[in-house]
């Protein structure tokens, strides 16, 4: 750590860091003196042996000599300020700053080759940023394409188009990532429809998906239809709530990308058809994608919807491609869990 640190030319976490050491240092000098005067009488020497250095070729042999006495005097005393830090049991390095980054002391930036470039901890962090503002839960974050292992479908189980469990999830999967990779790209406006029962990896689908428009800069809103509903109702009940159903509905509306999880969990009233209508219609009008998963057919998802669900599905329809993931991935998953 700096001898004079100043925390002004410092920002963000690395600031934080070098001001929690600085607590640090000073509350073990506070409760143990001998530690204080000794590394204090151990700097004043070093900087005394820094400045006679400098100008050792203009000075005489006694002067020499006068350097070699400082620096055994420095070693002796260094000598016995970690015989100190030994006997207080406190680490040697205890001045340094806890950082959470090596590489970069947790400034983001790592210079190499006469470049400062953006550490790995930093785009992590940024990612994690557009993960939580993006609303991705907990358990999606570390969902990717390439991480899926789509081995956990079945291969002598077959669809009603003539392929096995796991050749429909590779060509599912496929058709999602070129869902992201051609988005803006070549003007897509389509989305995806995925139909699956529980446990097929419809929400672990929606997770790598995420994760790959992060990847390429594009915004994205992952909900719950069910989650959506209850957060709007819960601005009735609020005398100045901090956002109402307007600022909501907005904000779902207008997201390049809109992630819909487990359509047709919610129950089936007509606040949940004329909400669910109002965002479809707006994005088609806009050309907006959606995602959708839901565990119903598209017959039985618009029977459940008592108010416009003809409309609605129709521009869903027309708004996205239809896909069947078939399979319960979750069963194997805890199976393999188990025999671990």
């Amino acid at each position: 750590m700096p001898l004079q640190f100043n925390s002004n030319k410092y920002q963000g976490k690395a600031r934080e860091k070098y001001m929690e050491a600085e607590k640090r240092i000073a509350r073990v000098h506070r409760e143990y003196p001998d530690v204080e005067q000794a590394y204090s009488y151990l700097n004043s020497l070093k900087r005394e042996y820094k400045m006679l250095k400098v100008g050792l070729f203009n000075k005489g042999q006694s002067d020499q000599n006068s350097i070699e006495e400082l620096k055994k005097e420095i070693e002796n005393l260094e000598a016995h300020y970690h015989e100190l830090l030994k006997k207080h049991d406190i680490p040697l390095d205890y001045k340094e700053p806890d950082w959470d980054c090596e590489k970069c002391h947790d400034t983001g930036r790592i210079y190499r080759n006469n470049q400062y470039l953006v550490c790995s901890c930093a785009k992590n962090d940024l990612r994690q940023r557009k993960q939580q503002s993006g609303n991705l839960p907990r358990h999606l974050q570390s969902a990717t394409f390439a991480n899926a292992n789509l081995n956990y479908y079945e291969t002598d189980l077959v669809t009603d188009s003539g392929m096995n469990y796991r050749e429909n999830a590779q060509k599912i999967y496929s058709l999602a990532s070129s869902f992201v990779q051609k988005y803006n790209s070549e003007g897509v406006s389509r989305g995806l429809i995925i139909e699956g029962p529980i446990g097929s990896g419809k929400s672990y689908l929606l997770g790598c998906i995420a994760n790959a428009l992060i990847d390429r800069g594009i915004q994205f809103r992952y909900i719950v239809y069910s989650d959506l509903l209850q957060q709007i109702r819960s601005t009735y009940n609020q005398n100045n709530p901090e956002t109402d159903e307007k600022q909501i509905l907005s904000t779902v509306q207008q997201i390049p990308v809109l992630l819909i999880d487990d359509l047709g969990t919610e129950k089936a009233t007509e606040f949940a058809s004329s909400t669910l209508y109002q965002i479809i219609d707006r994005r088609y009008r806009e050309e907006k994608p959606i995602i959708l998963s839901t565990n119903y057919s598209i017959k039985n998802l618009k029977n459940r919807f008592p108010v416009m669900g003809e409309r609605i599905f129709q521009r869903l329809l027309e708004m996205n491609k239809y896909l069947e993931l078939a399979g319960n991935v979750r069963v194997k998953k805890i199976e393999e869990q188990q025999e671990a």
